[in-house]
């Protein structure tokens, strides 16, 4: 068994010897290969780079220059001569070439690119995001609200009437006022101007929302020329033109709110808003005189029942630059110590309720006006979707009418619609100044 077991090493160990020769030999012969290689790639040269063709003189002279400069800087010179001109003739049509384009291609024949058509913004109106919308295909719209007391009392007998009952209804119907424009374009324009036509007609649909922004707010629709912006008898009832401020000022006060007349006419439904006065009057200064307090006073003034979650601000934007302005007796901002901003952008929130900036509030103060004679109120909050309704008309008219006229294209627009305060205990509203007094 020895003698087998010797035998079989040396066979293996002559195995490994001629596996190693053979590794090596090929390893050898692909050393060998590469460096053949290798000797071919060095010979080749590379080709010269292939530069398009340069469409005028001064491109020539510029890459000629940036070459050079390029050489240059590799190879670490400290001072070149640049060459510029490859012959006389080449400088003679450069200076040619320059004398007749100084600049650009502008007024020689030079390609015109256009930036798209646009429009500037416009406010659209806030209250959209604010009130119930409702639509309807009526002319008029109805309101109807619950009033009065069962007039529950006390005791285990069968109460019939313990206490007065007055339990009622109020009525009061709006007309759906009527906001239109038409105007013409010229169809050259329309043909020339790409984009011209759904820029007219975005603006004028945020015009609309403009327009119906400020009636909103300021129209008092039982007065006024029909010729102002806002309307006037053919515009909205205005949340300025409802009753229930103090015929007095009265400083850290506030009235109480009240339904109006029932009926359907168009005195009915002017219902009696409660009204918190500033303490200091701005006057007719250019002074806000808001203070911490005036805002505590003015958030309690709405009724409990009404507290929800869902309140919100509606404010001028310089009411609100006043109010983010207060600070203590140190200098330190109120509202970055006690109500910090809690949302991304210039708003946030005040006292814990969402803010809605209106820039068709009226503004806190009212330097030009007359004493005792106008009030203003820059701020009002509550709940919305209770107390304050827009009446839509179904359908808003967008028509295009292409033959109206040789050479013009007439738009028109056409929305019909109305607004109401429908709970008045629901809103509470501010009043800076009543101008002097």
């Amino acid at each position: 068994m020895e003698k087998v077991f010797e035998k079989l090493d040396a066979i293996e160990a002559k195995q490994e010897a001629k596996v190693a020769e053979a590794v090596q030999a090929v390893k050898t012969e692909i050393e060998e290969k590469f460096a053949a290689l290798e000797a071919k790639v060095a010979e080749v040269k590379a080709p010269s780079i292939i530069q398009a063709p340069a469409k005028s003189i001064r491109a020539d002279v510029n890459r000629m220059v940036r070459e050079q400069l390029r050489d240059f800087t590799k190879n670490s010179r400290v001072e070149k001569e640049i060459k510029l001109w490859e012959s006389v003739d080449q400088h003679d049509a450069y200076l040619r070439e320059a004398s007749a384009l100084t600049g650009s291609g502008a007024g020689v024949g030079g390609r015109t690119a256009y930036d798209p058509v646009f429009h500037a913004l416009r406010l659209a109106n806030p209250m959209r995001g604010l009130s119930r919308n409702v639509s309807t295909d009526g002319a008029t719209y109805q309101f109807r609200a619950k009033t009065g007391n069962a007039g529950a009392a006390w005791g285990y007998a069968i109460q019939n009437n313990g206490s007065a009952t007055t339990e009622n209804t109020n009525i009061w119907q709006l007309t759906l006022q009527d906001l239109n424009v038409q105007f013409p374009i010229r169809t050259a324009a329309l043909d020339d101007i790409d984009g011209l036509e759904a820029n007219v007609v975005d603006d004028m649909l945020v015009e609309f929302s403009q327009a119906e922004g400020a009636s909103m707010i300021i129209n008092n629709d039982q007065s006024g020329t029909t010729t102002t912006a806002t309307g006037g008898t053919n515009g909205l009832r205005g949340l300025d033109a409802y009753p229930g401020a103090n015929s007095s000022y009265a400083g850290g006060t506030s009235s109480v709110a009240a339904f109006g007349t029932s009926g359907t006419g168009a005195t009915a439904g002017l219902h009696s808003l409660a009204t918190y006065d500033q303490i200091t009057t701005n006057g007719n200064a250019a002074v806000n005189e808001v203070q911490y307090k005036d805002l505590i006073n003015f958030l309690y003034t709405l009724p409990q029942q009404y507290w929800n979650n869902g309140n919100k601000w509606m404010i001028s934007p310089l009411m609100l630059a006043g109010i983010r302005g207060l600070v203590d007796d140190n200098g330190t901002p109120v509202f970055e110590r006690m109500s910090p901003l809690v949302t991304d952008g210039i708003v946030g929130k005040l006292l814990g309720y969402d803010v809605v900036v209106n820039n068709y509030v009226d503004s806190p103060i009212a330097p030009a006006g007359s004493a005792g004679t106008t009030s203003v109120y820059p701020m009002y909050f509550g709940d919305f979707t209770r107390g304050h309704t827009i009446v839509d008309r179904l359908n808003m008219v967008l028509r295009r009418y292409d033959q109206t006229a040789p050479g013009f294209i007439t738009f028109f627009g056409e929305k019909r619609l109305a607004s109401s305060v429908v709970d008045p205990f629901s809103i509470i509203r501010y009043r800076s100044t009543a101008t002097g007094a």
